[in-house]
């Protein structure tokens, strides 16, 4: 069995375990994994699984996809119990923050790839989208229209007003038909979001498995596949934007610790180990004293010794 049938590499880096509902396992733990025959075998920690799917993360934190029936049966009986335990868990769905290409956020949870059609018609002076009253409609909803009818039948449609003006002008009700992301919203319901609509990068690694999934020939078991990777996708990248936003506040704690007289900060200079394909660095860290400094940087960077090391910050 040649390899490339069965993986579908995401190439996308995850640093941190991740909790995401019924998804992903809380209690994932690296092992390796073989297919059927035995001759191919791989490590990494279970990332996300579904009946179809099943999603690893490897060393390099690498996501990659494979098909559950191809693997061997101590993997396919793992995975099957790794989903009957998170069955169990009742998790509250954990809504996700996206931005649009023009800065506007959103929130909503990614279940996949789908097709919405958008009803808009003008009764007796009242808007209605999809029946719903425009003033009474979801605020993504609103963010997304003018877009897509600039993008779908009119490009000189540039802002509410400009949408307003052209709904008024539809002489009977107007079908748009929109696919992309499928979102389920905060305030319940379910819309596609176009990708063009998502800010770069989240619309590149979205769009992962798009035209597979939208392809005439694709198979609704493939269809689903994609779906899946989708959401596992989805929430990698959510748990990146958390992974950084952790970063800085932790960088603003130690900057407040400084400017508090607490802690200092050292800069590290960090000479690779024989062996290490590697330049000379410096490092900056925060402690109290250079030996603490010193030491830290030894424990971050374990390829390299430590050099001299001098205080930058006073207080």
């Amino acid at each position: 069995m040649k390899t490339k049938s069965i993986v579908l590499p995401l190439l996308l880096s995850v640093l941190l375990p991740v909790s995401a509902g019924s998804l992903l396992s809380d209690t994932a733990q690296a092992r390796e994994w073989s297919d059927s025959t035995g001759a191919w075998k791989f490590e990494g920690d279970l990332f996300a699984a579904s009946g179809h799917t099943v999603v690893v993360r490897r060393k390099t934190g690498e996501l990659q996809a494979y098909m559950v029936d191809q693997l061997c049966e101590a993997d396919q009986e793992f995975v099957k119990k790794h989903m009957e335990e998170a069955a169990k868990v009742e998790a509250p769905e954990e809504m996700q923050t996206w931005e649009g290409r023009d800065g506007f956020k959103f929130r909503g949870k990614v279940i996949g790839y789908g097709i919405n059609e958008l009803k808009i018609k003008d009764s007796r002076g009242k808007i209605l989208i999809n029946d719903v009253p425009y003033e009474d409609a979801d605020q993504l909803l609103k963010f997304m229209l003018p877009k897509i009818v600039a993008q779908l039948d009119d490009k000189n449609v540039a802002n509410e007003e400009d949408f307003l003006r052209w709904a008024r002008k539809q002489r009977k009700e107007k079908v748009l038909s929109v696919d992309g992301v499928m979102l389920r919203l905060e305030i319940g319901g379910r819309v596609a979001v176009p990708l063009f609509l998502f800010a770069s990068p989240q619309r590149e690694i979205l769009e992962e498995g798009w035209s597979t999934w939208k392809h005439e020939a694709t198979k609704e078991a493939e269809k689903e596949r994609q779906s899946f990777l989708a959401q596992a996708q989805a929430n990698a990248l959510q748990q990146q934007q958390q992974e950084a936003n952790q970063r800085i506040q932790m960088m603003q704690l130690e900057m407040l610790a400084v400017n508090a007289g607490i802690t200092r900060i050292w800069e590290v200079q960090l000479i690779p180990k024989p062996g290490v394909p590697a330049r000379p660095m410096s490092v900056v860290v925060s402690a109290n004293s250079s030996l603490e400094a010193v030491n830290q940087a030894a424990a971050k960077y374990p390829g390299f010794t430590t050099g001299m090391s001098r205080q930058i910050s006073y207080r």
